[in-house]
């Protein structure tokens, strides 16, 4: 008894997409050059002719036996071959059926909808919607769709902030930067090394025109020498929140790197308790030439050791720039203990003029490097916010004489009054902030009055969204205050 294919009738095509009249349609048994019957009713007693003839709309009716598994061979009329399938099998209704070993060699099939699943390998192009899952690898080539790269599913996959560079709410330049000290908007810089060193903003970066700007850390002052407790490293601390999905997760690391020195240079991921570090290994193959890195972590983030997975440090993400004999281990497992580097990392510190510079910095799940994620500018500017924010405009320094952006109150004529206000901030702090105040002189601890003089003012109850600020004073008629502040919950 015949079997009923996917249509009853159908349709060919050829290589330019036109219907294939005249061609041929050969069916062989699987594997073979020996013809195999086909049908063209479904009681299966009128045979069709093999090979198949075409019509004008290159059309024909074929129906299988059920359980028969066929090569088939597409030739146009002439003979020339567009392509082979072999190994297909007929089971019966078409939403039931399965096969395996099936290859497709040449050419190409359109206006083929497939439900259910597909176990093996696809080489090559697929233009269309796909709905449900897809697990494996893709490689090659590129994925493009509303559901990928431009659309929600890749929002927000990077677990680095302003790993672009681009803000710098503190200033541009740091010159002899000390241990601790942020720079760029969440990049700290941590060292016990006689080394001095400026970090700054540059709009060196890739040739790509990707990115604009980098991170460059520039020696003034050098160590040649690596004691076994020194080190040098910049560093991003990353929110326990945003860390605690990598738990058992592979993740990968990718960034931009330019480094005066070149070899092997190391990256460390580091808890909270600093009791558990994992050291990577990346290679500097060309001096003072930007290169593309990956790392990946396969099975990510552990739990043994002391972690926070809440509003504290939950990952330290440490670029080794010289690293003594007590920050070295292995690389490529967890360790336990408190460790930057391997022993082969070079020591960037030991020239005077040599730099180290990164960008393009990203961290997601999973084991392949997606290209950086660029968040809208306002956007990353709220991330850094979070943890620091300042009432000056972007381009003025914390602490200089400004007006612009100044907070003010005005105050009416009262005898020995204690005067309080709020200061409110843009973005809630991770934690309670440290909050400053400036006069718009500059002063610290101070506001201006009248635009006349410095008036040390009180701070209380600072929080994550605002700061108590209060005076005593026996105010004149319209006496007003003017001022400037920034607020930190840095990690």
């Amino acid at each position: 008894m015949a079997e009923l294919t996917a249509s009853p009738v159908l349709q060919f095509f050829d290589n330019n997409g036109n219907p294939l009249a005249g061609g041929k349609l050969y069916t062989y048994f699987a594997g073979t050059t020996s013809s195999q019957v086909t049908y063209s009713d479904a009681s299966g007693s009128s045979a069709n002719t093999n090979p198949i003839i075409l019509d004008s709309r290159g059309e024909c009716e074929m129906f299988l036996i059920a359980g028969r598994t066929y090569k088939f061979v597409l030739k146009t009329s002439t003979d020339s071959t567009i392509w082979t399938v072999d190994n297909v099998k007929s089971l019966g209704d078409m939403a039931s059926q399965t096969s395996s070993n099936v290859s497709i060699t040449g050419g190409s099939i359109s206006g083929v909808t497939i439900t259910g699943t597909i176990t093996g390998n696809v080489t090559g192009n697929v233009t269309g919607n796909v709905t449900g899952n897809v697990t494996g690898n893709i490689s090659g080539g590129t994925v493009s769709g509303s559901s990928y790269n431009g659309g929600q599913l890749a929002g927000m996959r990077n677990k680095i902030i302003n790993g672009d560079m681009s803000i710098s709410q503190r200033g541009t330049s740091f010159a002899a930067i000390v241990s601790g000290t942020y720079a760029l908007d969440r990049w700290v810089y941590g060292a016990v090394t006689g080394a001095v060193a400026t970090i700054t903003q540059q709009s060196d970066a890739p040739s790509n025109n990707e990115f604009q700007y980098s991170l460059r850390y520039a020696v003034t002052t050098a160590d040649a020498s690596i004691a076994a407790g020194e080190l040098a490293l910049v560093q991003q601390l990353i929110e326990g929140y945003n860390v605690r999905d990598l738990i058992g997760r592979t993740f990968t690391l990718s960034f931009w790197v330019r480094s005066a020195k070149t070899g092997i240079h190391c990256v460390a991921f580091r808890n909270n308790g600093t009791d558990r570090a994992y050291v990577a290994e990346y290679t500097v193959n060309a001096a003072n030439t930007w290169e593309y890195k990956t790392i990946t972590v396969t099975n990510g983030l552990i739990t043994a050791g002391t972690w926070d997975w809440v509003s504290g440090i939950g990952l330290r993400v440490s670029f080794c720039l010289a690293a003594g004999a007590n920050w070295q281990i292995t690389s490529n497992s967890w360790q336990v203990g408190n460790y930057v580097a391997t022993s082969n990392q070079v020591n960037v510190l030991d020239t005077v003029g040599n730099i180290f510079a990164i960008t393009g910095v990203q961290i997601e799940v999973g084991s392949v490097a997606t290209p950086f994620e660029h968040r809208l500018y306002g956007c990353e500017m709220e991330l850094c916010q979070r943890y620091y924010e300042k009432s000056y405009e972007l381009a003025s320094t914390p602490g200089s004489s400004t007006n612009t952006n100044k907070g003010s109150f005005n105050v009416g004529a009262a005898a020995n009054a204690v005067w309080r206000w709020t200061q409110n901030y843009r973005i809630s702090k991770r934690a309670a902030a440290t909050f400053t105040i400036y006069s718009t002189t500059g002063a610290t601890s101070n506001v201006r009055l009248n635009n006349a003089s410095d008036l040390a003012v009180n701070l209380e109850d600072a929080g994550e969204n605002a700061c108590s600020i209060y005076v005593s004073r026996n105010a004149g008629l319209s006496d007003f205050w003017w001022w400037q502040w920034t607020a930190s919950a840095e990690l």
